[in-house]
């Protein structure tokens, strides 16, 4: 069944695969229409059929680089150039480097800080006035669980989340009977192509024993958004973890999850 029109259009970065495609399944069967943007266009057509079929045909994808320079600026233009009405932005697109800081090159560290916060930092600069003058509109940006603690192996990770997490909450005040609602979606282990894509591959048996697939992820991540939350921790699971840390000491609670992750990385080393 085809959702009615009720919403402008959705721009969801990151939206190849993964949450980002989930997410914006999610908006077009509630009635937004979409604007997918990733480099691999394969993934985005496959997104903009399935999501077409959702909302009456209001999908579209552009292909882009976010980290290439104008790659915010191409994505910008082309929502405007096009006419589109915005109503809702997705920060979703991220990246993670797996490994010691001080024993990975700075190229390596560097786009996961770029990625993570530069681009939807930029991004949401550029586009809100657009958001603005559509009167009720909505941010989501996708952080982690990971923002709330530390987590040796993947500092910039970590750090980056949580820059995504005080930034969210800083900016929903600021915008506070704006209209606009800011959503932050700190996930757990989700079963995409994540841990592929950082070398993590030794973290794969957990990512599958815990982790979540990303359709409930974005549904829960979407009903919060629509809404108005702060913010939203998706699963029982992680919600039991999440309130965990506000009764366990926060070095117990580093310490433990560091564990997980030196073990694990300790293991992709030796070759096992």
């Amino acid at each position: 069944m085809k959702a009615a029109q009720g919403y402008g259009y959705a721009l969801v970065t990151g939206g190849s695969q993964g949450i980002g495609a989930a997410i914006a399944l999610e908006l077009a069967s509630k009635g937004f229409g979409i604007v997918v943007t990733a480099r691999s266009e394969e993934g985005l057509r496959k997104v903009c059929t399935g999501a077409a079929a959702l909302n009456g045909g209001r999908a579209v994808y552009v292909v882009a680089d976010l980290l290439a320079p104008g790659g915010v600026e191409h994505v910008t233009a082309f929502v405007r150039d096009r006419g589109l009405p915005l109503s809702c932005l997705v920060n979703n697109a991220g990246h993670a480097h797996w490994g010691y800081f001080g024993e990975e090159p700075l190229a390596a560290h560097l786009p996961v800080m770029r990625l993570n916060m530069d681009v939807p930092v930029a991004l949401t600069h550029a586009l809100l006035p657009d958001l603005q003058r559509g009167g009720r509109a909505y941010i989501l940006n996708t952080s982690s669980m990971m923002a709330y603690h530390a987590v040796a192996s993947m500092a910039l990770y970590s750090a980056s989340k949580a820059f995504v997490l005080r930034w969210s909450r800083s900016l929903r005040l600021e915008l506070k009977g704006t209209g606009i609602t800011v959503t932050t979606l700190c996930p757990g282990s989700v079963i995409t192509g994540f841990t592929e894509q950082a070398g993590m591959q030794a973290m794969d048996d957990l990512a599958r024993r815990f982790g979540s697939p990303p359709e409930p992820v974005a549904k829960a991540a979407v009903s919060a958004m629509l809404a108005g939350k702060a913010e939203v921790v998706p699963g029982v699971l992680n919600k039991l973890t999440h309130a965990l840390q506000h009764l366990v000491p926060m070095r117990v609670i580093e310490s433990a999850a560091s564990r997980i992750y030196i073990n694990r990385l300790s293991r992709r080393k030796a070759g096992g």
